[in-house]
């Protein structure tokens, strides 16, 4: 199973698989990013194969780039398991 370290939640969108990441500002905002959706944490995730560091500067990136369009967004930390 992929570990995701960060993960991405927006406001009142419902986070749901990129499918028309063109017609959505929020998925084509993540979607140029990178992001894809994990239906485990409900939430977008950046690209796995990254280094952690890089995984969570990309969320925090996204974060703000969100925020400053005006919607509330949250993200959260993911231990990984066994650690």
């Amino acid at each position: 199973m992929l570990h995701h370290p960060v993960s991405i939640h927006v406001g009142a969108h419902t986070a749901a698989p990129m499918i028309h990441p063109r017609t959505d500002p929020v998925h084509r905002l993540l979607w140029g990013r990178g992001f894809s959706y994990c239906p485990r944490l409900k939430a977008y995730v950046a690209p796995s194969e990254l280094p952690v560091e890089q995984q969570e500067h990309l969320v925090h990136q996204a974060v703000h780039a969100l925020t400053a369009l005006g919607h509330p967004v949250a993200h959260f930390h993911h231990q990984q398991p066994g650690v």
